[in-house]
């Protein structure tokens, strides 16, 4: 007797209880997609990887087309080419993604929601280009009067590649790296495809409509601080994020890195309005 009438009591309270009294269940987390930038690939972000998959996200991690994990030749690539690769990375997923661009790669995760904004819950900037309609990563680039890479950027027309200067690539690329790391630097480093530098990107209100969150890189010598608070300035952005790093945070930040990506897309995706 006592038990039947303590099973009722409770489903008596439970049916009492308003919506916002009763624990709303926790949504997916969303599948997190990395794409790299100029002068490397993928395996860039393999400790940002592992970091964010024991944190229990799912993640895609892209190889652009012209390098060695996707070859293809240099003058056959463009923008559509990596935008293309991008979106069938995560063709499968039944769910927007969060879509993580580091430098070159903030022109092509820029593509990719102009392409197709409702495949992306949101876009992270890290030490990334966030290009206006019509902007290139050259057209940038040369206006980053802060940035120290400019003479150690090196054309060979005939092939149709660029490469970063053996030399200077650790002090660009790792300047707040430990010894160790820097100096595994150029075997991370890459000859990259020229033609798509240099190709403007075009975005409308598609591209507008998405949500961004930028993660600013305080020492970075590629993409100037001054550089990116401009870029910043002049797109509407949800978040900024400031880790005190240089150009490869995945290589010296890891632990910031994953937690400031990790954040985004646990939240219940906003309603539209």
């Amino acid at each position: 007797m006592l038990r039947r009438i303590f099973i009722a009591t409770a489903f008596a309270t439970l049916a009492a209880c308003t919506p916002a009294e009763q624990a709303a269940p926790e949504p997916e987390a969303a599948t997190i997609v990395l794409v790299h930038g100029a002068f490397m690939q993928g395996n860039a972000w393999d400790a940002v990887k592992a970091g964010l998959e024991a944190r229990g996200r799912r993640v895609i991690v892209v190889d652009l087309p012209g390098r060695p994990a996707n070859a293809g030749e240099a003058g056959a690539q463009n923008l559509t080419a990596y935008r293309d690769a991008i979106l069938a990375s995560f063709a499968s997923e039944t769910q927007p993604v969060v879509l993580v661009g580091h430098s070159f790669g903030g022109i092509n995760i820029s593509n990719v929601a102009e392409a197709a904004p409702e495949r992306v819950r949101t876009l992270v900037y890290v030490g990334a280009y966030l290009p206006q309609s019509g902007q290139s990563l050259q057209a940038l680039s040369g206006q980053d009067a802060g940035s120290s890479a400019g003479p150690a950027f090196r054309i060979d027309e005939a092939r149709l590649i660029a490469a970063i200067a053996a030399d200077q690539q650790a002090t660009l690329f790792c300047n707040d790296c430990t010894p160790e790391v820097a100096a595994r630097t150029p075997s991370r480093m890459l000859e990259e495809p020229l033609p798509p530098l240099a190709e403007p990107v075009t975005l409308t209100e598609r591209f507008a409509g998405v949500d961004k969150v930028y993660v600013r890189t305080g020492l970075d010598r590629v993409v100037s601080p001054a550089l990116q608070d401009t870029m910043i300035a002049a797109t509407l952005v949800r978040e900024t994020i400031r880790i005190e790093s240089g150009h490869s945070p995945f290589f010296s930040q890891v632990d910031a890195l994953v937690a400031a990506i990790d954040a985004q897309g646990r939240e219940a995706p906003a309603a539209s309005e």
